[in-house]
């Protein structure tokens, strides 16, 4: 499921925006999109929903839009870590 959305869709290729299913995926630098199974979509709605609000909480798009503005240097290095901890960290409990 991707963020934001409510239920599940088709298997995409990253890079074309063609379902998998269709065409020569070959060229697209093995860009695959991952949608969970039946089984599991409520789980990874609920996921999602969890890692949407703790994002929201901790600014995550507005951090992300700042850091990628500023030049290169310290201060986007410090905002590029924080950013990075958060994921790895405590913020992102999408991983078991």
């Amino acid at each position: 499921m991707r963020p934001g959305d409510k239920v599940p869709s088709v298997c995409t290729c990253m890079k074309c925006g063609v379902p998998l299913e269709f065409g020569d995926h070959s060229r697209c630098k093995n860009l695959v999109e991952v949608v969970a199974c039946p089984e599991h979509r409520e789980e990874e709605r609920l996921r999602m929903e969890e890692f949407e609000r703790r994002a929201a909480e901790f600014g995550l798009d507005e951090r992300w839009s700042r850091m990628k503005a500023l030049p290169d240097g310290p201060e986007k290095h410090a905002l590029a870590q924080e950013i990075a901890k958060w994921l790895s960290g405590d913020g992102d409990r999408r991983r078991p």
